[in-house]
Order: structure tokens, then C-alpha cells, then sequence
């Protein structure tokens, strides 16, 4: 049974600040991009996660909320584990998870597992 993880956090910090809080705290290195949708966001893959995003939880240009439920948080940080094997995946989740519940700069809003036959 294949097995992928999936975390999401919030910051009232901006998605900028978390990008360099990241680099500062754990040598994370974002990469900026650019989207019609989100507009400005960054993106990372690599040691800590297979994918990980921050960007803002409102989107101007749409007039929309990506999480209406956590309105107060700026910035959502969404992390996933999806290759490789479940053992590997669920390493990598429980290390980002353990680092990045020690910052008071984020805020775990949802995790899950989803298991696929």
C-alpha cells in the first residue's frame, strides 16, 4: 500500500519572510516563482521534502482565500512526501514536522496520510 504525507502550516509572517526564515533556520533554499493564479510564491525540493510551497493565503487577484477556515495566517507553508518509499516518506515527514514545530513563526493546520492500493 502506497502511503503519501501531506502537512500544511500558517504564519502571520509574509511568504518572503518565511522563505529567509527557512534559508536562516535549516539551509532551505526557495526558488521564486511567478503565477497567474497565486501571483509570487516559492517553491522548494530536496532534503526536507519532496514539495514544499509557501505563499499567501489570499489571493488579490481573485479576491479569494486558498484556507478561508485560517483567515488570520498571511502565509501557508504546504509540504508533501509522495516519492520514494513509505518508510523514507514518513522519515522525511516526521524530521520536517519535528524542525518546524519548534518555530513560533509557524503553525501546524493540517496534516493527513493518504493511502493508495
Amino acid at each position: 500500500m502506497k502511503k503519501s504525507y501531506f502537512v500544511t502550516y500558517g504564519s502571520d509572517n509574509s511568504k518572503e519572510e518565511i522563505s529567509e526564515f527557512l534559508h536562516s533556520q535549516l539551509d532551505i533554499t526557495c526558488c521564486e516563482h511567478d503565477s497567474f493564479y497565486f501571483g509570487v510564491y516559492f517553491s522548494y525540493s530536496g532534503t526536507y521534502a519532496d514539495k514544499l510551497t509557501i505563499k499567501d493565503n489570499y489571493i488579490s487577484l481573485s479576491n479569494e482565500w486558498l484556507n478561508e477556515e485560517y483567515k488570520q495566517f498571511n502565509t501557508l507553508i504546504e509540504a508533501s512526501f509522495i516519492n520514494g518509499k513509505n518508510v523514507d516518506k514518513l522519515d522525511k515527514y516526521n524530521t520536517l514536522k519535528k524542525q518546524f514545530n519548534q518555530f513560533s513563526v509557524l503553525s501546524i493546520i493540517n496534516d493527513k496520510c493518504i493511502e493508495e492500493d
